[in-house]
């Protein structure tokens, strides 16, 4: 017999229906009381705690885990508005789903977050035990909150960026709205990884040319700004952009929308059906 203490009551009937849905003949349970569950052990004992360490840790992982990354996110690094809240756990879980690359490798071990809680519990488990499961996560599965720890530092980091580069998106914005237009309309043909300019008549434009539209302005910005494409389209401010490419996922293409909006218009490769030479 085993008794689990819940802290609230939702959290228990929780429990339970994820014990219903998986069934186990291992193990059965009751509950006389809002927050304590009881659970028996049917056959071999090893093999009912395996049974009962594999339910509690889907648990933890389904119910508990994001309460812990906000409590991370609120409790140790001090973000207490609830919207940045909800971004940084949304980043949170795209590091943990592995949509997004751990490029700092905090996960050396290779192991998954649940084969963490279950290292835990197997030694711990045992027949005739009582415990919290609200203090069992606060002090023995310290590796698995410092792995939660390193995904919300990612998640942070990642935020921030974000918040620079939608600052950086804004500033180009407001700037191309107040510049006065220079060329109506720029070509832009994009074969990768170069971008090459013609003008409104589809002459070709080669990149000597190019910088001297550039504002000197934009190269004193604080934020970094690409020499070769964006400060000369931004100085630019061309009513109309033309996008020749195969590939409008191109991280500086989806840059230029962000920043010229309406004003950028995708067209396939093949739709330029101009020679030109690189000088």
């Amino acid at each position: 017999m085993i008794n689990i203490y819940f802290e609230q009551t939702n959290e228990l009937e929780k429990f339970l229906c994820l014990l219903q849905a998986d069934a186990d003949p291992l193990f059965s349970c009751e509950h006389s009381d809002d927050r304590v569950v009881t659970i028996h052990l049917e056959r071999a004992e090893e093999n009912g705690l395996a049974a009962v360490a594999r339910t509690v840790a889907q648990f933890i992982l389904r119910f508990m885990e994001d309460r812990l990354l906000l409590s991370i996110i609120s409790g140790t690094f001090y973000y207490n508005d609830e919207e940045e809240q909800q971004q940084i756990l949304q980043l949170a879980h795209s590091f943990l789903d592995g949509e997004r690359h751990d490029y700092r490798n905090g996960n050396q071990h290779g192991q998954s977050r649940e084969a963490l809680i279950m290292d835990a519990l197997l030694p711990f488990l045992k027949d005739g035990l009582s415990f919290s499961l609200a203090s069992f996560v606060t002090f023995r599965l310290k590796p698995y909150i410092e792995l939660l720890s390193h995904y919300v530092e990612l998640a942070i980091d990642e935020y921030k960026l974000e918040q620079e580069y939608q600052t950086f998106v804004q500033l180009l914005r407001d700037y191309v709205a107040m510049r006065e237009t220079k060329w109506s309309v720029v070509h832009l043909v994009h074969r990768p990884p170069e971008f090459f300019f013609f003008d409104e008549q589809f002459h070709y434009v080669p990149k000597t040319e190019l910088k001297q539209w550039i504002d000197r302005k934009l190269v004193n910005q604080p934020m970094y700004i690409d020499s070769t494409v964006l400060a000369p389209l931004v100085s630019l401010a061309p009513k109309t952009i033309y996008v020749y490419t195969d590939e409008p996922d191109d991280g500086m293409l989806q840059t230029l929308q962000n920043v010229f909006q309406e004003r950028l218009r995708f067209c396939p490769s093949q739709a330029f059906r101009h020679s030109f030479s690189v000088e």
